[in-house]
């Protein structure tokens, strides 16, 4: 057998490949499609949803602190100047208040970053996703339409070839 060539005998078997090829073909579209939207839907999720969800998370500690700072000030003023511990149960809770608004704080600005760099990330990343497309857009019509070519010319063949052990 020569390289470039095959020894087939029924065009079925080119069918059966051409059949194959389109639902390949087809199998490569929608994973595509599926790139797109659940990119889109992180996207949408990473710079709307989420940064809403952190934003609201981070106004809930800012008045957690507010309403610990006031609780602090009224015991400390309360207690006169001593240490008691009702102060230093005050202080605690203020300064737990502040720590999570701070990591609400964190985490909104993490997700601004995480934001940037994903759309920065994909757009590169689409670029190869894109390259495919147009690759199945170009090659698969003309891959098929050889495909048709080839078992056309092998029927033709077929029916005008002699009998074998002629």
């Amino acid at each position: 057998m020569a390289h470039g060539s095959a020894r087939i005998e029924s065009p079925e078997i080119l069918r059966q490949f051409r059949g194959a090829f389109s639902v390949f073909e087809s199998s490569c579209r929608n994973a595509l499609m599926g790139v797109d939207a659940s990119i889109k839907r992180t996207g949408e999720w990473l710079k709307g949803e989420q940064q809403v969800r952190l934003k609201q998370d981070l106004r809930r500690h800012e008045n957690a602190v507010n309403l610990a700072q006031n609780e602090y000030n009224r015991v400390k003023m309360s207690a006169a100047g001593a240490a008691s511990n009702a102060v230093i149960d005050a202080k605690k809770l203020l300064d737990r208040a502040k720590r999570h608004k701070e990591e609400a704080h964190e985490r909104l600005e993490r997700a601004k970053k995480w934001s940037v760099t994903f759309a920065a990330e994909v757009e590169k990343l689409l670029a190869v996703v894109r390259s495919f497309e147009i690759l199945l857009d170009d090659t698969t019509p003309r891959a098929l339409s050889r495909l048709d070519r080839m078992v056309e010319s092998l029927e033709e063949y077929l029916r005008t070839a002699p009998p074998e052990g002629v």
